[in-house]
C-alpha cells in the first residue's frame, strides 16, 4: 500500500464527511483512511460506525488529545507513506496522485506541499506560507548539496501545518519522529524534526489541501484561553530536541527554527487574554533562560545587524524578545 492517510476525530459529527469524502474521492484509490476516534460523543460515533468504504479503517481510544492520536495511527499505519488531514479540511481529488508521481520518481523521505485557505465568509485564498514556497527553486533537495544547505531553511520557514506533509514511514521509523504526547502546539516539534532529521525534501508545486477557518467551530489554536500557554511548553521541547542536533552548529538552521518558534510564541502572546499575559511573558522569559544559550548567540537577534536573507523579516521577533524581557 503507497499512502495512509491519519485523521483524527474529536465530536466533529457530520462535519467529518468534509475530510472523508475529499479522501475517498482521489484519483489515486491505493491507500488507506485511519480515523482515530479520540473519545467522541455519540453523534460522531453514529457518523463512524456507517462509513463502509474497505479502505477506511477506525481507531477508538479514550479522549488522550491529537498528539496521542496520531501516534497510535502511526503505530498502525500500512502505508509506505503516511499524511494528516483535519477532520474539517479536505483534499483536492488530484493530491495523492500528484505525490505519487513525486515518490515513484524520487522516493524523498519528506514531501512538503502549499494548500489553500478558505476563510469564514467563503473567500479563498493560498495558505500562509505560498511566499516562502514561491521561492523554493529546486523540486528535490538531497542532503551533501549546496542546494540542501541553502533551502532547508526555508523548508522549516514552512508553516507547521500537519496536512502539508506526506511522510515515508521508513523515515518516521529511522527518526524515531513522533508527535509529543499530552501537548497543544504540537506541529512546531514535528515540523521542526522532521526537516532537521530528513535526508531528502520535496516540494510540491500544486496545493494539495484546504484549510477551512469556520464560526462556531471551537479550534484548539483560536483558543484564547490558557491551552496558549501549553505553547511555551512545546517550543522548549522544540529548543532541547534541536539543539542535541548537528544541524544545530549551522547558524543559519538554527537561526530559522528560532525565527519559525518565536513566531509561533509571539502569536499566542498577542492572543492570549489578558488576564494571562504575565504569567505568559514570565514563563516564557524563564525558558528562554533555560535554553542553549546558542539560541540568542546570533549577531542579528539583538542587534541591528542584518539577519540572513532567508529567514526573512525578523523584526518581529527582535520587538518579541526585547517585550518579554522588557516588560514586568
Amino acid at each position: 500500500m503507497l499512502l495512509t492517510c491519519i485523521t483524527t476525530v474529536f465530536n466533529e459529527g457530520p462535519l467529518l464527511m468534509t475530510s472523508v469524502r475529499s479522501i475517498l474521492g482521489q484519483t489515486m484509490g491505493d491507500f488507506e483512511l485511519l480515523l482515530v476516534d479520540d473519545g467522541s460523543g455519540p453523534e460522531t460515533r453514529v457518523v463512524l460506525a456507517e462509513l463502509k468504504d474497505p479502505r477506511i479503517r477506525v481507531i477508538a481510544q479514550a479522549n488522550d488529545g491529537l498528539s496521542s492520536a496520531r501516534n497510535r495511527a502511526l503505530e498502525q499505519a500500512k502505508g509506505d507513506y503516511v499524511c494528516f488531514l483535519d477532520a474539517d479540511d479536505s483534499r483536492p481529488n488530484w493530491a495523492f496522485a500528484a505525490v505519487a508521481q513525486v515518490i515513484a520518481e524520487d522516493a524523498p523521505d519528506l514531501i512538503l506541499t502549499p494548500g489553500m485557505l478558505q476563510e469564514v465568509r467563503g473567500d479563498v485564498k493560498p495558505f500562509y506560507d505560498q511566499a516562502v514556497f514561491d521561492q523554493i527553486d529546486r523540486p528535490l533537495i538531497r542532503r551533501g548539496t549546496p542546494d540542501f544547505d541553502r533551502l532547508r531553511p526555508l523548508a522549516q520557514r514552512i508553516e507547521p501545518q500537519s496536512a502539508n506533509k506526506f511522510l515515508s514511514r521508513a523515515f518516521l521509523a529511522r527518526a524515531r519522529l513522533g508527535f509529543p504526547n499530552g501537548h497543544f502546539f504540537e506541529d512546531i516539534f514535528f515540523h521542526t524534526g522532521a526537516i532537521a532529521m530528513a535526508d531528502s525534501i520535496a516540494f510540491l508545486d500544486t496545493p494539495s489541501f484546504c484549510y477551512f477557518r469556520r464560526y462556531l467551530r471551537p479550534q484548539i489554536t483560536a483558543t484564547n484561553g490558557e491551552l496558549r500557554l501549553d505553547s511555551i511548553a512545546v517550543a522548549r521541547l522544540t529548543f532541547d530536541s534541536f539543539a542535541s542536533r548537528p544541524e544545530f552548529a549551522d547558524p543559519v538552521h538554527r537561526g530559522a527554527v528560532l525565527v519559525s518558534v518565536l513566531r509561533i510564541l509571539a502569536w499566542c502572546a498577542g492572543e492570549i487574554g489578558h488576564a494571562q499575559r504575565p504569567a505568559f511573558r514570565l514563563a516564557t522569559r524563564a525558558m528562554l533562560r533555560l535554553i542553549d544559550p546558542g539560541w540568542q548567540a546570533l549577531p542579528w537577534l539583538q542587534s541591528d545587524d542584518p539577519a540572513p536573507a532567508v529567514l526573512g523579516d525578523v523584526s518581529a521577533v527582535r520587538t518579541f524578545l526585547l517585550g518579554i524581557e522588557d516588560q514586568p
